[in-house]
């Protein structure tokens, strides 16, 4: 979300071309004061909710089904419908766990819905956002950036977004750091201990549920 707020991505190939901040550089943007509005907001949309507060944003967020009363006073988050989510975040992150239903999710008829200058952060799946209608928005002004770890034919990703020096690209690398690697380890250990000693699991998949 910072990188693409700030149009981090071409200053970093200037830099390391050796033209320190490179020619016609864009002004960035700060999230200070901004409405971030979370799509999903389970334990990694409440992560991102938790940065997001330091950062002094405005927490709006879709959900199934509103979050807890106590969840929504830590991050004064306020539970919306999608059309008034698309409406009024500076900011929208996709968060939530892909189904059959969220196929491209976020397509020409909801980036018209959106204010114009909006940033796009996909760190769920690549399929939830329809490339090709995100770079129409792009190219109108309708989204001023996009961050994404994801993308619909990955590990191919679409030309037009590699050569778009708005958007801020990882190649699904949400997890991929040495502490959360030990955590998922630790984490498979004790479900397996739990299973072997108790007959239960710590956490359970939809394809575990009765078995267990």
């Amino acid at each position: 979300m910072i990188g693409a707020l700030r149009h981090a991505y071409p200053t970093q190939v200037a830099l390391r071309a050796g033209q320190w901040r490179g020619h016609g550089m864009s002004l960035g943007r700060d999230p200070e004061g901004k409405v971030l509005g979370i799509l999903g907001m389970g334990s990694i949309g409440q992560a991102i909710a938790k940065r997001a507060v330091a950062f002094d944003m405005s927490i709006i967020y879709h959900n199934r089904h509103p979050v807890a009363p106590e969840i929504e006073a830590k991050f004064n988050a306020k539970f919306v419908s999608m059309d008034e989510l698309l409406a009024s975040s500076d900011v929208i992150s996709l968060s939530l766990a892909y189904t059959p239903e969220a196929y491209h999710m976020l397509g020409k008829n909801e980036f018209a819905k959106m204010k114009k200058g909006v940033t796009i952060v996909n760190t769920a799946r690549g399929q939830m956002i329809d490339e090709e209608a995100l770079i129409e928005a792009l190219d109108s002004g309708k989204v001023w950036s996009a961050g994404l770890d994801v993308f619909e034919g990955e590990p191919k990703v679409n030309p037009k977004l590699l050569k778009d020096e708005r958007m801020f690209l990882a190649p699904h690398l949400g997890a991929g750091t040495i502490d959360t690697y030990l955590k998922m380890e630790k984490a498979a250990f004790n479900n397996i201990e739990s299973a072997l000693t108790k007959g239960v699991l710590v956490s359970i998949i939809p394809e575990q549920k009765g078995k267990f």
